[in-house]
């Protein structure tokens, strides 16, 4: 299994590099690369040319976007193209909660025999950015790109044969698109 966060945005609602955000003294995605690298053989930080040399993101392995594709199907096209016949844990890294407990139940509830395996958030509905892309829906996004739905992640999820994961918890899943009381307490902005 690998991993990877996608970093490629352009945090331009957040007006900060949402990556760089400190949680409890430490980067978002420091946090997500510690918790993802139990699980994971090999974990990758997806990002924009432009961030190559980012010193938090290149201590880390990185795999570049796709220049051709926009937001995080950039990104997990990154993914497709650099390794289709592995499992990918794919999470974003705008979520500050993200917990061991949430990446211990995606992966207990995978269904191999699906595309893949996402949670279902109450609020947004299919969350593609913490969820285990398999090598049937990573061949078929490299080999027939034009699979993908308006760029979108979400809708691309919905085309395709999914399991659903009801979330124990969340909160993990919050993220900081929509800025909550709760996650403005944990987060701290320079």
């Amino acid at each position: 299994m690998l991993s990877l966060v996608l970093t490629g945005g352009l945090s331009t609602r957040m007006g900060t590099d949402k990556a760089l955000i400190k949680v409890d003294g430490r980067t978002i995605l420091d946090r997500t690369i510690d918790l993802l690298s139990s699980y994971s053989n090999q974990v990758f930080v997806s990002v924009r040319e432009d961030q190559a040399q980012e010193l938090n993101r290149s201590k880390y392995e990185m795999l570049f976007d796709d220049p051709n594709l926009k937001g995080p199907m950039a990104g997990i096209m990154s993914a497709a193209k650099h390794e289709a016949e592995s499992p990918w844990i794919i999470v974003s890294c705008d979520l500050p909660l993200l917990d061991d407990e949430t990446i211990k139940q995606l992966l207990d509830k995978r269904a191999k025999d699906k595309d893949a395996t996402a949670f279902f958030n109450h609020e947004t509905g299919i969350e593609p950015l913490c969820a285990i892309y398999e090598p049937s829906l990573l061949k078929n996004l490299k080999e027939n790109p034009e699979v993908i739905e308006k760029m979108s992640p979400q809708m691309t999820l919905k085309k395709m044969k999914i399991n659903i994961v009801k979330p124990k918890r969340d909160k993990a899943l919050y993220n900081l698109n929509r800025i909550t009381p709760e996650i403005a307490n944990v987060i701290d902005i320079e």
